[in-house]
């Protein structure tokens, strides 16, 4: 357990480091995959999110994420449309996600 806490404490530093992403912003990013990624006999599938979704999900108020989502949109991890919110940068969220679930 102490393992996969020293894993997750890592993913939110080298995170604030590269792109320069707050904790939260981390966490939104990381909301938007979990909620827009499924996987169906082997294919991944995409579709957007609502800023409601991603606000129940992590119980953020929904202006804090619509403003850290346009965050996440300046430094083109995700986009967003009146549609959602849909990932751009599905690898760097998979290298995240294996960070963590080593």
């Amino acid at each position: 357990m102490r393992e996969s806490v020293a894993q997750l404490l890592k993913l939110f530093t080298s995170a604030r480091k590269r792109p320069g992403l707050a904790p939260d912003e981390v966490l939104i990013f990381f909301a938007i995959g979990y909620l827009s990624l499924s996987v169906s006999e082997g294919v991944v599938f995409m579709r957007s999110v609502r800023l409601a979704d991603v606000a129940t999900l992590l119980g953020m108020a929904k202006e804090s994420v619509r403003r850290k989502t346009l965050r996440l949109a300046d430094v083109d991890y995700v986009s967003t449309s009146r549609d959602g919110i849909l990932m751009k940068r599905l690898d760097i969220w998979c290298r995240m996600f294996e960070r963590v679930s080593i």
